[in-house]
């Protein structure tokens, strides 16, 4: 049954207007009319976070963390309804999806417990005067502006620090994820979030989006996105704290003396969970020669294993892309590997026979060239391009040639290569022996400096960080 959704502004739920649709990427079903917001509402959803900051940042910490286990407890009553819902909405089976709502959960009681242990420090001074106290305080209002890859759980990498440390946000999600992002604003109001600290824009214009992370009246922008969309709110938005985490095309660098039994399917998990939507997802196989015909056959095999399909068919284990800007570029690349002569070993398109053209066959290609499309750009879909190479040097070389620098990964049964990677990679993250989609909401998460991945980093007490601001306090007690 379809329903009407709108912006949460001001305390209340706007009137729809500039309307857009939401459908089903695996039903085509129509799910819901959307209201687009205007400048105006964001105006207002602005003012009024802005208004709130100046209560919300006294909360006692006793109920900034009871808020937090509240949000988690309802999300954990309702478990299957917001699976199901998410599901619905994305595309991704329905496994996947009471992982992320249970990922979710989870984040709201890690934000409330690493609160408590956010302490500033008094260091020493020449003055024997002096007393200095190191302090931390939330830095105001924050634009936060979340993708529809995990439209569940990686707005709460940033709603659940937001509410623990009492700042007041405007959040506007992806364009095609409006309904659980709905779902999960009723759900922090239910918990008793205060008045003002919650504001949703809905909106599947540019204009609004800009307004929003530009605004005056906004001090800081977290942002999980693209690189692309990412350079541009960093320059838009210069004069304010940011905090991105932006689009990666992870290297894969698979050694002569790799345990394959472990690399395959870590590889193939790597690939394609989330239909390869993944910002740590496998952007690139680097393999040695003298495995890599053992390699290739092994992804093969596993990739024809997996069973695409709709997210609520028994034994599906992959559904369909959520946009067709994902399955066009797919097709791109696809024709790009054509042109270079590439053979696909596996998949290659797009599936016949189900209810929209969304569905995408898990894809492999082998020996691809270092300059393919496949290889220099983030896919964000299910294909893996495996680039051939000759030795150690030069799979370092190929895998640090990208502009991105999220993640990356080596399979090696030697100590000392996988800790010559890992200090050479230039990653945000390197995973030795486990898929590159390895990643603990408590462990630092983020972009290497100089790459387009993004700056700051994401979980645990890493993003309360972000979310705070140093404060130094001097007293003279002479």
């Amino acid at each position: 049954m379809s329903e009407t959704l709108g912006s949460y502004v001001a305390g209340r739920w706007t009137s729809v207007h500039d309307v857009y649709e939401l459908r089903s990427p695996s039903s085509g079903e129509h799910l819901a009319d959307v209201g687009g917001a205007s400048l105006e509402d964001v105006d207002r959803a602005v003012a009024t976070a802005r208004e709130a900051f100046d209560r919300t940042r006294w909360i006692p910490l006793r109920e900034r963390v009871a808020l937090c286990h509240r949000c988690a407890d309802l999300i954990e009553d309702r478990a299957e309804t917001l699976a199901t819902a998410l599901s619905e909405e994305h595309g991704k089976p329905i496994g996947e999806s009471l992982a992320e709502v249970a990922v979710g959960a989870y984040g709201f009681r890690l934000a409330a417990e690493e609160v408590r242990r956010l302490g500033g420090y008094n260091p020493p001074t020449d003055d024997p005067n002096k007393r200095v106290i190191v302090m931390r305080q939330p830095r105001g209002v924050w634009a936060l502006v979340t993708p529809w890859n995990f439209p569940f759980n990686i707005p709460i990498e940033y709603l659940g620090p937001a509410l623990a440390t009492g700042t007041p946000f405007v959040w506007k999600p992806a364009p095609t994820t409006p309904r659980i992002s709905v779902r999960l604003a009723e759900l922090m109001l239910e918990a008793g979030a205060p008045e003002g600290m919650v504001n949703l824009i809905l909106t599947d214009l540019v204009e609004p989006a800009q307004h929003l992370v530009t605004h005056p009246g906004v001090d800081a922008v977290g942002l999980t996105g693209g690189a692309e969309t990412g350079a541009a709110v960093a320059r838009a938005a210069w004069d304010k704290h940011l905090l991105l985490e932006l689009g990666g095309n992870g290297p894969i660098v698979v050694l002569d003396d790799a345990d394959l039994e472990r690399a395959v399917p870590a590889i193939v998990d790597a690939s394609f969970a989330n239909a390869g939507q993944v910002c740590s997802s496998a952007g690139t196989v680097m393999a040695g020669e003298r495995l890599a015909d053992e390699l290739v056959a092994g992804l093969k095999e596993r990739a024809e294993d997996l069973v695409l399909g709709s997210p609520f068919a028994d034994g599906v284990t992959m559904g369909p892309v959520h946009t067709e800007a994902v399955a066009s570029a797919l097709d791109a690349h696809v024709a790009d590997l054509a042109d270079r002569g590439v053979e696909v070993v596996s998949g290659g398109g797009r599936a016949g026979g189900f209810p929209t053209r969304l569905y995408y066959q898990p894809t492999i290609a082998d020996s691809v060239p270092a300059e393919a499309s496949a290889v220099m750009e983030e896919t964000f879909g299910p294909l893996v391009p495996v680039v051939r190479l000759p030795d150690d040097e030069a799979m370092l070389r190929a895998a640090n040639a990208g502009r991105h620098g999220l993640v990356a990964a080596v399979f090696t049964s030697s100590l000392s290569r996988a800790f010559w990677f890992s200090e050479r990679l230039e990653a945000g993250s390197v995973v030795v022996n486990d898929t590159s989609n390895y990643w603990e909401l408590h462990l630092p998460f983020g972009g290497r400096a100089g790459r387009a991945s993004g700056r700051g980093r994401l979980g645990g007490r890493h993003t309360l960080e972000e979310f705070t601001q140093l404060k130094t306090v001097s007293l003279d007690v002479s």
